[in-house]
């Protein structure tokens, strides 16, 4: 499981990600000047540049917060409602990470369907969510070495 981790951080690098104010602007449909604005009370931060250059650069994390305030804007919200809003769900994605990064231990096989080992659920059973090709995920608790020797199949 840790070298699949790592696999998907390494492809999903989101840190390598960074964009010039203009680019920026393109994509969200916030004007550089107004980006410029929301930096200045101190609601964006951009990225210290590493080669020298003094034109500004946000990182992904950035563009997400900004299209989340664009969002908010549009939907009537004063810029500092806006804002409030968009930290709000930020900090919502930064417990859901915790839990991706933290809470899934691998896969398996169940009943020829696809399965999410969600950790111990107590001493003596793992918690398992089975995804079908359709309908709704379903749960079952299996025995600790019965969830380990399904997951070890999947990786043969």
């Amino acid at each position: 499981m840790a070298e699949f981790s790592a696999q998907v951080r390494e492809a999903f690098d989101f840190h390598r990600l960074v964009f010039r104010i203009g680019e920026l602007s393109t994509m969200t449909d916030v004007s550089a000047r107004q980006l410029r604005y929301w930096e200045k009370k101190g609601l964006i931060t951009s990225r210290e540049r590493e080669d020298g250059q003094q034109a500004r650069v946000y990182t992904f994390k950035t563009f997400i917060k900004v299209s989340m305030m664009k969002y908010f804007l549009d939907a009537g919200y004063t810029l500092n409602g806006a804002a409030k809003q968009a930290m709000a769900r930020e900090e919502r994605v930064k417990h859901i990470h915790k839990f991706i990064s933290t809470g899934l231990k691998g896969f398996a096989e169940i009943d020829g369907q696809m399965a999410i080992n969600l950790g111990r659920f107590d001493d003596e059973q793992t918690l398992m969510a089975i995804l079908p090709d359709e309908g709704e995920v379903r749960y079952k608790l299996l025995p600790n070495a019965e969830a380990q020797r399904l997951m070890a199949e999947i990786k043969e």
